[in-house]
């Protein structure tokens, strides 16, 4: 069926995301984090990646691997085989796989049988990158696009810090339009967050803000501002996001100033996602991850909490993740929920519109926003990220793509 005879896309696509879906699809063009490369040990490890069950393994040469999970003799776990210097063995009938797939060994079938020659068993390239292992589950698999080299993965002027990754049981679109929604944090997280300036002066100026959406070469700049502390000024927050699943989040002011913080968000299925966090500090910069993981892991407070509170998930109050939680998960799917849109939605109502371009410049055989070219295959890419104050001269520069 030609692309011009298929059904339009819209908000409900982004939910589905297994093989041949067209958000499905485009995920399939971009590399996806997938595992910390320290918790990847000396057995293999199962994972759900774009509703695709395989297992991740690093085999005896020091090869990364990444394969069906089911064994193509008679599907047996690869999770429980066994690593081996070539590849990994299926502990039921002795099958060995190598990284790309291959079959190896089928050690019941007769001698000189040539029958492992016929199976190809699923398999996918993985690279390792600032501390996380990367797949590609795309059409192009022997000759991927260059994997994104983003500062915060490739610098060497400080310490980078790679969190334990977290997974979550909803729609990943919640989660990931939820990172552009900047003002949120001033209503959800009042309770959670420790004496800080910024909070306190957007309350100051409670309904005297500004959110703009603008597009970037790989994504979007989402900006807050509003009146800084002394005329001619405002504060501004800015993140920025690549496609499809890649965010930017800096320190929160000068002092802060070169912190990176770089999201990384995988769907496993339609209900299911992984978030992976890779934090550079520069050399003698202050180091905000201890403050900020206090806030997002500390235990949320039930002081508070009535006897006969017996909602589902209090107590949530105080702590970051789970106040994210309860809003995120409870909204109900993009698509199949009633909302109405505002004007400080302008960030979600860009991002979606990005993504569903890219969903249909796959459909229609192109190359999605955010894919990296050959060309720039060794640059370093800086997602900008911070928050600061601003002249309201350089606030118009940056209104304008110059900053």
């Amino acid at each position: 069926m030609s692309a011009a005879n298929e059904t339009k896309l819209n908000d409900s696509d982004l939910c589905h995301i297994g093989p041949g879906t067209p958000a499905g699809e485009m995920f399939r063009r971009y590399w996806l984090a997938i595992s910390r490369a320290e918790d990847l040990k000396e057995i293999p490890q199962a994972i759900k990646v774009l509703g695709e069950e395989l297992v991740l393994f690093r085999d005896g040469q020091g090869r990364l691997g990444l394969v069906g999970l089911h064994c193509s003799h008679r599907g047996s776990s690869l999770e429980y085989g066994d690593i081996e210097e070539k590849g990994i063995r299926c502990l039921y009938h002795g099958w060995l796989y190598d990284v790309e797939g291959n079959c190896l060994e089928q050690p019941l079938e007769p001698a000189g049988s040539t029958f492992c020659q016929k199976v190809k068993h699923p398999s996918y390239p993985v690279r390792e990158l600032g501390g996380l292992l990367f797949t590609y589950l795309g059409p192009a698999k022997t000759n991927p696009p260059p994997l994104p080299r983003y500062s915060a993965l490739v610098r060497e002027d400080g310490t980078r810090l790679v969190l334990p990754p977290r997974f979550w049981d909803y729609s990943w679109f919640n989660f990931w339009e939820n990172v552009v929604d900047s003002l949120h944090a001033y209503v959800l997280h009042r309770d959670s967050r420790s004496e800080r300036s910024w909070e306190n002066a957007f309350w100051r100026h409670r309904g005297d803000h500004h959110l703009d959406a603008l597009p970037t070469e790989y994504g979007l700049k989402a900006i807050v501002r509003w009146p800084g502390p002394e005329p001619e000024t405002e504060y501004v927050r800015l993140t920025t996001v690549a496609l499809p699943t890649v965010f930017s989040l800096g320190g929160r002011g000068e002092e802060d100033l070169g912190f990176e913080r770089l999201l990384f968000v995988t769907p496993a299925d339609d209900n299911n996602f992984m978030v992976y966090t890779s934090d550079f500090i520069p050399k003698d910069a202050a180091n905000p991850v201890d403050e900020r993981e206090k806030a997002r892991r500390a235990s949320p407070s039930a002081a508070n909490v009535k006897e006969y509170d017996k909602r589902k998930y209090v107590p949530f109050k105080g702590q970051v993740w789970k106040e994210d939680y309860v809003c995120q998960s409870t909204q109900g799917n993009v698509g199949y929920r009633r909302e109405n849109l505002a004007t400080s939605d302008r960030a979600i109502i860009l991002l979606r519109k990005q993504l569903l371009e890219a969903m249909e410049t796959v459909r229609n055989g192109g190359t999605p926003k955010g894919i990296i070219p050959e060309a720039k295959a060794n640059e370093m890419i800086f997602l900008e990220a911070y928050r600061a104050v601003l002249t309201k001269s350089q606030v118009a520069q940056l209104l304008n793509g110059r900053s």
